[in-house]
């Protein structure tokens, strides 16, 4: 078995099709066949199913693939490292944040990566801190920006920042006067109609137990996973929403929308995260000093509310 006949397998995969991964690949598609044939003969097993639309894995090809993607990965990166022993990082990298980071800092990010280390090619991705926290778990991501209540035994979690988390409504929502210079008291947030991310979120938790902790019952009308969807809703007049200040910087600018911090504080912390499953790479560790960086930055000149702690 060799490691072409494995990249080959993994780019069919990808491209669905035995003739446009030859035409990725650049050989021609009887030899990309025959080089499958010979990959399937030596597992012992079938690994597509091959129908007049293309072509779909077999449950042993999925189980196949699960094993060699890694593998295949892990020696190109080992390749990379090699290369970056000389000082000049190189191979991929993919890297996780929630939306209330990136929007602040995800286009410097990269932007800076990138005039530094143009061998290291960089995807960054966005979601709630849940389901950034899941993809890490899974292995679909190198590291990532999560909130601390994800932490877990299989993760290497350092401090990055502490951040409070801010009230967001239409100031017609909220049914009683607003002075934006002061506060939101958490007491009153049973008086608004609540759109909130799901459950299963760092933040929701956090401030599902500030509210516990005061005696406060939520009132939650609607949960909802997808940021753009919850603060169009918000600025609808559905309801008010609770998230950290990075996630509604551009809303505050709105003349119809108010944004207070909550009192007493209701704190989250945001952490780098690693899986211990996988090697830190060189590219790994020159990007989480590049977002350490950013972070700081915007900490100071006020894109970002929060402190280092």
């Amino acid at each position: 078995m060799e490691l072409r006949q494995l990249e080959y397998f993994l780019t069919v995969v990808a491209s669905g099709s035995f003739s446009r991964a030859s035409s990725v690949l650049g050989v021609a598609q009887p030899a990309l066949s025959r080089r499958i044939r010979q990959l399937e003969e030596e597992v012992g097993v079938t690994l597509f199913y091959r129908h007049g639309r293309g072509i779909r894995l077999t449950e042993e090809g999925a189980q196949f693939q699960s094993i060699v993607a890694p593998l295949t990965r892990g020696l190109a990166q080992a390749a990379a490292d090699l290369r970056a022993s000389s000082g000049v990082p190189a191979g991929e990298v993919s890297f996780g944040m929630p939306p209330s980071v990136s929007a602040t800092i995800g286009g410097r990010v990269v932007r800076d990566f990138r005039q530094r280390f143009p061998q290291v090619r960089l995807q960054l991705m966005d979601a709630f801190s849940g389901t950034v926290n899941e993809w890490l778990v899974s292995g679909r991501i190198d590291m990532a920006v999560i909130n601390a209540a994800r932490s877990s035994p299989y993760l290497s979690m350092d401090l990055l920042m502490s951040v409070d988390l801010f009230v967001l409504a239409r100031r017609d929502v909220l049914g009683f006067p607003a002075d934006e210079a002061e506060p939101f008291p958490l007491s009153r947030l049973p008086e608004l109609s609540l759109i909130l991310p799901g459950r299963h979120h760092g933040m929701r938790r956090q401030l599902d137990s500030a509210a516990q902790r005061h005696g406060v019952e939520l009132n939650i009308i609607v949960e909802i996973d997808a940021l753009s969807a919850l603060k169009e809703l918000v600025r609808g007049g559905m309801g008010a929403t609770v998230l950290p200040h990075g996630a509604i910087l551009a809303d505050a600018l709105d003349p119809e929308l108010i944004v207070r911090r909550l009192d007493p504080p209701v704190t989250q912390q945001m952490m780098l995260a690693f899986s211990l499953e996988r090697p830190m790479t060189v590219a790994m560790r020159e990007l989480s000093r590049v977002v350490k960086r950013e972070i700081h930055a915007a900490l100071a000149d006020g894109r970002l509310l929060g402190r280092v702690e």
